[in-house]
């Protein structure tokens, strides 16, 4: 239906005509009277060349203000207070979107510590060539891929999909926004060997048996992941993002007739750039490709040797594919190095307690006892307790070395000092791997700080002293 502001004319009623009427001559012997102000309504007046009317005499000068007039002026102040005010975490959690997140390793790692899967780590990926991805952290659990996403015209290979088989996790995504999450979903709830977390767990326990749609459905309905999802959005984020859909629902109804005009403008519409996440993982010796837009997952077959070589190639086929779109990125979901850290630090301190416990009454002997190199609260931040590296087993070459003959207290000692270089060094890539960890939360605690308010009020203080409009009167003088 044409609007008004869209044709440019208002509509009119049309004025109904009484036809019921005999319009013939009236056979009467008596003489017709005039009815009252003939002239006026009967008669034809003489031309009159039109008078210029005055400005303040235009019809619609007048219609424009009485609309003025009869608008009533509402106080756009508590709005804006409200918009502007700092949101608590309660209100968060209560917001139904998903906000766009974007491909930063950091906010990742963060939403992971958050999450409760302490077990994964985050590597941003900046080559696909063999030798660079032999350095990611091993194993790696899934590979998450953004692009720039073409929509109905995106190339797909639907014929290759199959129905979801009940070793494979996966999840549509059922709501605008959440390709990010989702995409990480359907990497950690495949991994093996890892700890989700309290929640993470229950969340894979409730959905192992559904199908893909009801997974991506009651993940949208997760009040704890889709909240931290938004953590670092701040209340103007998310009543732009309520905008943005508005918008969007709007423009959706208005396609049809914006196809047309551009094709009779010949104009090129304005498309707009999205972007798009989608996962890969390894299950069952298989390489998958799952996107949350496909109904069905993609396996892209067997990982002969390293799964990484399989998705790889899938990846760059994909780029050749989107050839006209450069803004890609990837990161690799993989096994935190802090627990391997903490199982070795533990071997290498009970083989010290071990040679601790056989030479410590001999008078050549000068080591320290670990205990005192690493006391409780030393290794309560490593993950572990003095019963853990006394209880934990001796390695098998430990053993066989100790247990020669020609082992000795001078032996002893030098293997002593060697295991202590190796229990820093340990240490030293536990402390900077947690600082990486630390790094990746704070990151996140500074965007969740939200000095919107602040500024609202410091720029409302500036308004109300004059001082803001002497700077725009000085702008415009400049200008």
């Amino acid at each position: 239906m044409v609007t008004p502001d869209e044709s440019g004319t208002p509509p009119v009623s049309p004025i109904p005509v009484d036809t019921s009427q005999n319009t013939a001559a009236r056979r009467s012997s008596r003489a017709r009277k005039a009815p009252a102000k003939y002239d006026e309504e009967y008669v034809i007046p003489a031309y009159e060349t039109p008078r210029p009317t005055s400005r303040q005499s235009r019809p619609k000068r007048k219609a424009a203000q009485a609309a003025t007039q009869s608008i009533v002026p509402e106080d756009a102040g508590p709005l804006l207070e409200n918009i502007l005010d700092r949101m608590s975490p309660d209100e968060r959690r209560e917001y139904g979107g998903w906000v766009e997140l974007e491909s930063e390793p950091g906010f990742f790692n963060a939403m992971l510590q958050e999450l409760g899967a302490k077990d994964f780590k985050v590597q941003e990926v900046y080559s696909l060539e063999a030798d660079i991805l032999e350095f990611l952290p091993k194993p790696v659990h899934g590979l998450v891929f953004l692009f720039q996403y073409e929509g109905d015209d995106e190339p797909g290979d639907e014929e290759n999909c199959q129905d979801c088989p009940p070793d494979l996790w996966f999840a549509n995504q059922t709501t605008t926004n959440a390709c990010a999450t989702v995409a990480l979903m359907n990497i950690v709830m495949n991994a093996q060997g890892v700890g989700l977390g309290t929640q993470l767990q229950k969340f894979r326990n409730s959905t192992a048996a559904l199908p893909p749609p009801h997974r991506g459905h009651l993940l949208d309905a997760n009040d704890f992941i889709r909240s931290i999802h938004n953590s670092v959005a701040r209340r103007i984020d998310l009543v732009a993002e309520d905008l943005s859909l508005d918008n969007k629902l709007e423009e959706s109804l208005k396609k049809k007739s914006r196809k047309k005009s551009s094709r009779s403008s010949g104009k090129k519409a304005n498309v707009e750039t999205n972007y798009h996440y989608i996962a890969y993982v390894p299950v069952n010796g298989q390489v998958w490709e799952l996107d949350g837009f496909q109904c069905k997952p993609l396996c892209l077959g067997p990982a002969a040797g390293s799964w990484l070589d399989t998705a790889s190639a899938a990846i760059q086929e994909r780029m050749l594919r989107n050839s006209d779109f450069s803004s890609y990125s990837l990161l690799a979901i993989c096994q935190s190095p802090l627990k391997a850290l903490s199982s070795d630090l533990a071997r290498s301190l009970t083989c010290s307690h071990a040679l601790d416990t056989l030479f410590s009454g001999n008078p050549t002997w000068t080591v320290s006892p670990p205990f005192k190199t690493f006391p409780d609260a030393r290794l309560a931040q490593r993950n572990l307790t003095r019963e853990m590296i006394v209880g934990f087993e001796l390695p098998i070459s430990f053993k066989d070395r100790v247990g020669a003959t020609d082992f000795g207290p001078e032996q002893a000692l030098a293997l002593a000092r060697d295991l202590n270089t190796e229990q820093e060094s340990l240490d030293a890539q536990y402390v900077a791997e947690l600082a990486t960890v630390d790094e990746a939360v704070e990151m996140v605690r500074g965007r969740q700080r939200d000095y919107t308010p602040a500024i609202h009020q410091w720029v409302r203080a500036l308004a109300e002293k004059g001082v803001l409009r002497e700077l725009i009167q000085e702008i415009d003088r400049d200008a």
